[in-house]
């Protein structure tokens, strides 16, 4: 798999901290991370990013090894080739076991989508085929997290992203679409022997192309079955009594009278060890390689096994046994997290994969029931593309096209079903641009139009055109927003509780005019605070306001707010007139409804690269001395900035490691009167506002009740003089030592 130096990235010693902090996963838009400016807040992100690469790095290093294992040595000697990598393999898994401190798992699944550059592969090499994607705990690793990767840590990681291509050209070349290695916390030394015996036998698996010799277990569909094959050599179980045992549960799981308690699991193997009986003889392998349930999982959460998705596995798998791609481009072009950053010129094959499983679905008894089932996910991938990949399809007769990079057309025949789809989501983006348009001129919509907002929203196509006509009114004749207007349509609104936040906020949180926004803003909190089922329409918003794509936009403020409202149980700003969030909803504790905490955490939990990412970004833009020539096409400005950093608000009422990383990095940051931001300031206005924001933090940070906290509060406290010095100004001095005092009050409200 090339040289030994490209399987070599070190670790230094920053990676023993890591695996107790980590909360989130990274499956965010692949942007640069480079930090160029030195703050407080500044060095804590680059340790934060610094920390998730030595992890991708050590996750790197165990994949390359493994694959190597399997691929240098199918047609050489095991004990001569192997035995070093063995124990270096060994070796990279023990060092995540002592760090993680828990069991985890490295996982592999192939992706299939156009992420990576064609001048970086082979002329005749495929793209698609080399996008694999690696995990980790909650920490991915693809093809362009390394790049990012090399650019931050170029001494450690300068042939992270060759070693990966070598591995992933090497994977799709054996056909292996996914694996997974097994690690536990407490490492003894049977689990070393463990994992050597699964890559030997491994490693015979793939040298003996045959697969006639009684080394092979047979799957429930006659074929050789890797992990079936790995775990009779794992248990020192003869191959032919396993044999004997997958021909014992065969009629139960695919027989004409199956037995009703197998009808979650996907193959005999899965049966064998997740029942009790067998778990007691047959310890499950550490390794497992193209297992097809994998296939069925979302890659950031373990979805059920239904009973229909169950079926589809094994109708895919009783017709393509014997073809591991096949079988995974089928299962993954019916499951929702397949179209997650799909290019257009990828959604062509793997529509037609979804066209596939659909004809193969009429061959089954309940094929209405399977192919429902697909159509389902399918949609909800699809709900999720951005516009502008619609914007690239083109629709013409029952085809749907798209041009490439090289500017050939490429077009397809769908299923019917699935054409529908993708034409009404091409058409949602065009109703979209109309509705957003209402405000600026006058727009005629049609029963199409009308239907697609039906569908969107879950009413009918009277009650569709009843929303468009609400929204209507909500504008004068020369496009300004009426707040008395929509306020009098809230208990309209209101009937199509499920989807109007939605509706709303997609089409209005944009308004051109700041009077507008603020109108706006100030009339959707008193619709926000009586929504009886709050959850998806905070998850809308923080979704909105961490969007990977969003460097700062007016609608995150007004986002965050509405997100601190949903918080709590009770707003007695909401008949007010604000453009931020009371300072004073700090000090409540009994009035935040925990439901929506959880649901905040969560979001925190999945979405940590994008959180932080954020904060970075909006404190590189406060940090640049230039910031208005910078930004000035969004017409960004430094108070707007600190507003936006007021995120620390929510962090601090959420709680959580993330939040109290992010609140003390802006505390420490703003707490330091030698800040980049204190200094280069070119509007004394500035430094007030920065101190005030400072406030806020800390009266946020206080929440957390660390000790280390109050005492960094009071070390920063302590530079009352240096802060008074930034500015000469007596009413500077009084703000100076308001906040000094406070800064070393205990919080009393706890």
């Amino acid at each position: 798999m090339g040289t030994e130096e490209n399987k070599e990235f070190t670790l230094d010693e920053s990676a023993q901290r890591l695996y107790q902090q980590l909360e989130g996963i990274d499956d965010s838009q692949r942007a640069d991370l480079s930090l160029r400016l030195e703050s407080e807040l500044m060095q804590f992100l680059k340790q934060e990013e610094k920390q998730r690469d030595q992890y991708r790095i050590l996750l790197a290093h165990a994949a390359c090894l493994f694959v190597d294992i399997l691929a240098e040595t199918r047609n050489s000697d095991f004990e001569k080739e192997n035995i070093p990598k063995v124990r270096t393999f060994i070796n990279v898994l023990r060092k995540i076991a002592v760090f993680s401190g828990r069991d985890s798992k490295i996982s592999c699944r192939f992706r299939g989508q156009y992420t990576i550059r064609a001048t970086d592969l082979p002329d005749t090499a495929n793209p698609e085929a080399y996008d694999y994607e690696l995990a980790i705990g909650e920490i991915l690793l693809d093809y362009l997290v390394a790049e990012k990767v090399e650019e931050r840590t170029p001494g450690q990681a300068k042939t992270l992203r060759a070693a990966l291509l070598q591995a992933f050209s090497t994977l799709s070349g054996m056909r292996i679409f996914n694996f997974a290695i097994e690690i536990k916390a407490e490492a003894e030394a049977e689990d070393s022997r463990q994992y050597e015996k699964a890559l030997r036998s491994l490693v015979r698996f793939y040298k003996e192309e045959d697969h006639a010799d009684e080394f092979f277990v047979r799957d429930e569909y006659g074929q050789p079955s890797i992990n079936l094959t790995l775990l009779a050599a794992t248990n020192n179980v003869r191959p032919n009594s396993l044999q004997k045992l997958v021909e014992l549960i065969k009629p139960q799981l695919l027989g004409p009278e199956p037995a009703p308690e197998l009808k979650h699991f996907t193959t005999v193997y899965d049966v064998i060890i997740a029942t009790k009986k067998f778990r007691r003889q047959l310890q499950k392998t550490a390794i497992e390689v193209n297992n097809v349930h994998l296939l069925m999982q979302n890659s950031r959460v373990n979805v059920k096994r239904t009973a229909e998705a169950v079926q589809i596995s094994r109708l895919v798998l009783a017709k393509h046994g014997d073809d591991p791609q096949k079988v995974s481009e089928l299962i993954s072009s019916i499951s929702q997290d397949s179209y997650r950053n799909i290019q257009s010129k990828a959604m062509g094959k793997r529509l037609s994969r979804a066209t596939e499983f659909l004809e193969l679905a009429e061959e089954s008894a309940n094929k209405e029931d399977l192919q429902n089932k697909a159509l389902h996910n399918i949609e909800e991938g699809l709900r999720n593309i951005p516009d502008e990949v619609y914007d690239e399809l083109s629709i013409e007769g029952n085809r749907i096209s798209a041009i490439d990079d090289q500017g050939e057309t490429t077009s397809w025949s769908l299923h019917q079903k699935i054409f529908e789809l993708v034409s009404y989501f091409k058409q949602r983006t065009l109703t979209r641009r109309k509705v957003q348009a209402i405000r600026v001129q006058r727009v005629e919509f049609d029963n199409v139009d009308f239907s697609v907002i039906a569908r969107n929203c879950k009413v009918s196509v009277q009650e569709a055109e009843h929303l468009v006509g609400l929204l209507k009114e909500c504008f004068s004749d020369l496009g300004r927003f009426k707040r008395s207007s929509f306020e009098k349509n809230i208990p309209d609104f209101l009937k199509y509780e499920e989807n109007v936040f939605e509706f709303l906020w997609y089409y209005m949180k944009e308004l051109e005019l700041k009077e507008d926004r603020v109108a706006f803003l100030n009339s959707i909190q008193i619709l926000v605070g009586q929504l009886k089922k709050p959850e998806k329409a905070l998850n809308i918003l923080l979704a909105d306001i961490f969007s990977p794509s969003s460097l700062g936009r007016f609608s995150d403020r007004n986002g965050l707010m509405l997100a601190i409202i949903l918080l709590r149980t009770y707003n007695k700003e909401s008949t007010n007139h604000i453009e931020l969030t009371p300072e004073e909803v700090l000090g409540i504790q009994k009035g935040l409804n925990q439901e929506m905490v959880r649901a905040s955490l969560e979001f925190f939990r999945q979405n940590q690269e994008q959180v932080v990412l954020k904060v970075k970004r909006l404190t590189e833009l406060l940090l640049q001395i230039s910031i208005k020539k910078v930004h000035q096409e969004e017409q960004m400005q430094i108070r707007f900035l600190i507003s936006l950093m007021r995120v620390v608000v929510f962090c601090a009422l959420i709680g959580g490691r993330i939040s109290q990383s992010t609140v003390t990095g802006v505390v420490r940051e703003f707490g330091n009167p030698r800040s980049q931001f204190y200094q280069k300031a070119d509007d004394k206005l500035h430094i007030s506002r920065g101190l005030k924001l400072l406030q806020v933090a800390a009266r946020g940070m206080k929440r957390f009740n660390d000790p280390h906290a109050m005492e960094l509060l009071k070390n920063i406290s302590h530079r009352e003089r240096e802060f008074i010095e930034l500015c000469d100004n007596p009413n500077h001095q009084l703000i100076v030592k308001n906040i000094m005092e406070q800064l070393g009050e205990p919080n009393y409200s706890w």
